[in-house]
């Protein structure tokens, strides 16, 4: 297909010396030195003058580490007058991270440590306003905002670039987690309560609500999730690893607010903290903040209690679980998980966890692993269990390996091939070029830089240091890869004897079966109502009216408008009307164009390129998604699809196809649609990965029916889960399918209709077809004068569409869920148009102004909001929400409320600063330069955007209101959930049920 001569082309391709010298002053190994160097790394992030022994603002350094394999600097400090345990990393990097965790053990299911989480963030000693954190989000340019509940943690983080958006949210998370008011109304709002089915009349039967107590509900409908807890609270059972910190619904209903508020008070104390920082900002002035403002308020308590190890089991253990029924299951009859579940090694053992995580990626990670070949491509399910894999957020860490969409009278099958891939392994061990291709990988980790490396360390870290590890002896990868080296060289049966010892040997081990049943949801239904009535019976009619009067406080609260003025804010002033500009060169190589990026990568070339897909015929089209998907993993050249996937695992970090769909900037009747490609790799390893690349265009293998079967039906697993997990993102996708020609086309492409074209495939069994539809894509796609491409490293015609699209479209898909995803979605305006701009601020201030209040405060969903995008659609959503059609009435009352609402300034900023906190995110260098690559929206265009954004007014809104939002020509509505009496009488709903 003439690919040699431009992959032989690319591989030589070299960055002249002067540019890189006028991009950044240093050669690349210079400035790799720099960044290393421990006296210039210092004087860069604001540590120079610190010293080990010394006090800083209550605070005394206890070490200094460089940390050369990650180029940055450790150090630790503790506050002398509270122990608080602190660690700020150094590294030249501008998006600074804070987090500040506890160590939170639940010892019962109420969910107090998860409740507890959103009611510290609902008003503050200094911020007492309703909500503070979620008005913060849009008085700020944070590139990141949350708080999340983990087993046996409870951690707050943000990231920002700004400096003083960093004190305003520092000032925010302090005051909350240590000042918070803990008002009845907001445990009623965020944890659980009883209120009448009508708010307004006390004569309407009583209901469960509450925010945590609906997205607990919909985590359980959720049968992976349902799994994780059951295996988890079943193996580690003796302390608080036996409870759900995120609260099973029937026992939230046993949380009290005075437990809400005793929990908070045990274990939300400076004693008990672990403060984290990151980036380049000056580490004394977070000292200074943080010790005056908080720190030196309290005295010291001792922490709370360690957990301690499981006791190990003498003999296995075997668990039975029920679970909804699959409705994307290609087959009823199989619809069973069976998985083992086995009790590792301590945390603290950096180096044995090291050493399992390597062993699980060699155990279950790509067709080259043992349970891949075992488990997975005889077809006896739809692919591994959601919970497969080594696990390391416990105390003991765990290893969990299983199939999911089993015939139940295969689970004895299933449980066989685990103990006999196990023995066999034991025997066997691994080929050297595995190994190797892991260490590879975890060389090419270290290495890859993203956006987000500062808070993707505070995440990772804060288990192990959750239970008294070193955080910063976890960072020295290195020196554990040369010990692993040294291990393996001195033993060569190292690795076998780790499978016995973790595995063949041991008796802590579960066995867990999870089984469908029809009257899961039914049954939980019952519990429910249950609960309710034994709680109604009790109640006396003084009981009643208190809950009632209750109630009116609460939407008494929920619709005074919030006082912000005590919250800080970023001003307009304080955001650059200049974007960044990326200097690009383009070159031709053989006719291909291809966009270069001098970037410091770190020595890694990226590399992405696009395939023009305008003229491969319509009836090939809709089998682009599978193509893509198949691509790289069925074999290429001389290489079998086990061959090509160790050379890709061994020379690079993963090659990909995936669907590329780009409105035009200026209209979005207009597209561009193709095959997006990338791959990225060590420089030392460039030829390898273009000779790989090569293979795939040139003598790509499309031929092995077996190979297919296994891949559509691990992807069919895969989707049923998703669609659970994201149920409001198909929501949107499909409500909008109906009204520009790219949203038609991501339905088909990625939403719920994609999702059943799969599951149909591989119900027939006939697999040759798709194959045989393969051959006739890669014929017509992978030829040189399709394709554009793009480098980052160190040193196409546009159709319109054809289809008659429906003016309205309202859909119902019913799933066997107690909760629902509801969107709503209209025409909006391209990027290029100047409504554009205004669209986008109007959605932050409906989000947070009337739709978060509503639909979340209100209504009990966990979420809801509207959204502008480029694709020219503006969106209405809801996700996991206890109503439907009353939410969708709730998105046309958002844009009545909009009409007539009193746009003052700061509502307006604070709108404004949302959108700023996502166009100005950071990106790493592997992606600078591609927005115009991939979206064709120039430097000067998106210039142009940022000043049209700065430029919006009242006026502005009230007219993108009216003329795009109120009563459209075209929209479309779809929600996903339960079934529901109104939509099914109402011929203009189009009910499809699983």
């Amino acid at each position: 297909m003439g690919y040699s001569h431009l992959f032989n082309s690319l591989r030589s391709l070299k960055v002249p010396t002067t540019r890189l010298h006028k991009c950044f002053g240093v050669t690349k190994r210079a400035a790799y030195s720099v960044l290393a160097n421990t006296s210039e790394a210092r004087v860069h992030v604001g540590i120079n003058d610190l010293s080990v022994g010394s006090e800083y603002e209550g605070f005394q350094v206890k070490s200094i580490q460089e940390v050369q394999d990650l180029a940055l600097t450790a150090v630790r400090l503790s506050h002398l007058k509270t122990g608080a345990d602190y660690l700020h990393i150094a590294r030249e990097d501008s998006n600074n991270v804070f987090c500040v965790g506890f160590r939170t053990t639940p010892k019962d299911s109420t969910g107090v440590s998860h409740i507890l989480e959103h009611t510290v963030l609902c008003g503050s000693k200094q911020y007492p306003g309703r909500d503070p954190f979620f008005k913060m989000l849009n008085r700020s340019l944070s590139t990141f905002m949350n708080a999340m509940t983990g087993p046996d943690y409870t951690i707050y983080p943000f990231s920002s670039q700004n400096s003083k958006d960093f004190k305003n949210l520092l000032s925010v998370y302090l005051d909350a987690v240590f000042y918070p008011q803990l008002r009845e109304l907001d445990f009623l709002q965020e944890g659980w309560r009883l209120e009448n089915e009508n708010p307004l009349s006390q004569e309407t039967p009583l209901q469960f609500k509450g925010v945590v107590f609906n997205e607990m509900k919909g985590a359980f409908s959720d049968a992976s999730y349902g799994l994780n807890q059951h295996v988890m609270r079943n193996l580690l059972p003796s302390h608080t690893y036996g409870n759900c910190s995120g609260g099973d619904p029937p026992k939230i209903l046993d949380l009290t607010w005075q437990q809400l508020k005793d929990f908070h008070a045990k274990h939300y104390h400076p004693s008990n903290s672990r403060f984290y920082t990151y980036g380049n900002m000056p580490l004394k002035e977070h000292l200074q903040f943080i010790n005056q403002n908080y720190l030196k308020s309290f005295e010291k308590i001792a922490p709370s209690e360690e957990v301690p190890n499981e006791k190990r089991w003498s003999q296995p253990r075997r668990i039975n679980i029920e679970a909804r029924e699959d409705p994307f299951a290609t087959n009823p009859e199989k619809q069973t998980s069976a998985v083992v579940s086995y009790a590792l090694s301590d945390i603290n053992d950096l180096y044995e966890t090291f050493v399992l995580q390597i062993l699980g990626e060699l155990l279950t990670g790509g067709p080259n692993s043992p349970f891949y070949h075992n488990l997975l491509e005889p077809n006896i399910g739809t692919g591994y269990s959601p919970v497969t894999g080594f696990d390391s957020h416990t105390k003991d860490t765990t290893f969990t390996i299983g199939l999911q969409g089993i015939h139940s009278k295969d689970v004895d099958k299933v449980l066989g091939i685990i103990r006999s891939t196990f023995e066999e392994v034991a025997r066997t061990g691994f080929p050297a070029e595995r190994i190797e291709a892991v260490l590879h990988s975890i060389e090419l980790a270290v290495k890859h830089q993203t956006s987000n490396f500062g808070l993707s360390m505070a995440m990772n870290l804060t288990p192990l240091w959750n239970h008294g590890s070193d955080p910063v002896e976890a960072l020295y990868i290195n020196s554990k890869v040369e010990k692993f080296r040294q291990n393996l060289h001195e033993n060569p049966d190292y690795l076998k004897n780790k499978v016995r010892q973790y595995f063949i040997d041991n008796t802590h081990q579960l066995v867990a079966v999870m089984q469908p049943d029809k009257e899961f949801e039914t049954k939980l239904e019952q519990e429910e109502k249950s609960i309710l009535e034994a709680k109604c019976q009790s109640l006396s009619e003084e009981d009643k009216t208190l809950i009632f009067a209750k109630n009116q406080e609460l939407i008494a609260m929920q619709n005074n408008v919030n006082d912000t003025e005590c919250l800080p804010t970023l001003q307009l002033s304080d955001i650059s009307t200049q974007a960044e500009r990326v200097q690009l060169d383009t070159v031709k190589l053989l006719g291909v164009p291809v966009q270069v990026a001098v970037q410091p990568t770190n020595g890694i070339t990226y590399f992405h390129g696009v395939l023009n897909t305008s003229g491969l015929p319509e009836k090939l089209k809709i089998h682009l998604p599978l193509f893509c998907m198949a691509a790289t993993k069925m074999g290429a050249g001389d290489m079998d699809y086990r061959q090509l996937d160790q050379q890709i695992e061994h020379k690079t970090g993963g090659l990909s196809f995936g669907l590329h769909l780009t409105e035009g900037p200026g209209s979005v009747q207009s597209y561009e649609q193709g095959i997006a490609f990338s791959s990225h790799c060590l420089d030392r390893n460039l030829p390898d990965m273009f000779q790989l690349w090569q293979s795939i265009f040139n003598r790509l293998r499309l031929v092995d029916e077996n190979r297919l079967e296994t891949l559509i039906r691990n992807l069919v697993g895969d989707l049923g889960n998703s669609l659970t997990h994201s149920g409001h993102h198909f929501a949107m996708t499909h409500a909008g399918s109906s009204l520009t020609p790219t949203a038609h086309l991501k339905e088909l492409d990625e939403g719920v209709t994609y999702i059943r074209r799969v599951k149909a495939i591989a119900e027939t069994n006939q697999f040759e077809p798709l194959l045989e539809c393969m051959h006739e894509i890669a014929k017509h796609v992978l030829v040189k004068n399709n394709m554009r491409c793009a480098l980052n490293m160190t040193a196409d015609s546009q159709e319109e569409a054809t289809k008659h699209l429906e003016a309205v479209q309202r859909t119902h898909y019913v799933l066997p869920v107690p909760v629902n995803f509801t969107s709503k979605v209209v025409p909006g305006a391209p990027y290029l148009s100047s409504d554009f701009a205004p669209l986008r601020v109007l959605a932050g201030i409906m989000s947070s102004k009337f739709l978060h209040p509503e639909i979340r405060e209100k209504g009990g969903a966990y979420g809801g909001g509207a959204a502008a995008s480029a694709t020219g659609l503006f969106s209405f959503y809801s996700y996991r929400d206890p109503k439907s059609l009353e939410t969708v009435d709730t998105f046309d009352r958002a844009v009545e409320w909009a009409l007539k609402a009193n746009y003052n300034e700061e509502a307006i900023k604070e709108a404004k600063l949302r959108v700023f906190q996502k166009i100005d995110a950071p990106t790493p260098p592997s992606g600078k330069g591609m927005r115009l690559f991939l979206s064709h929206i120039s430097d000067e265009q998106f210039a142009a955007q940022r000043q049209q954004l700065i430029d919006v007014t009242k006026d502005d809104l009230v007219r993108v209101c009216q003329d795009y939002l109120r009563q459209p020509a075209v929209h479309g509505v779809t929600i996903i959930g339960p079934p529901n009496d109104i939509t099914t009488r109402d011929p203009s709903w189009n009910v499809e049920f699983s």
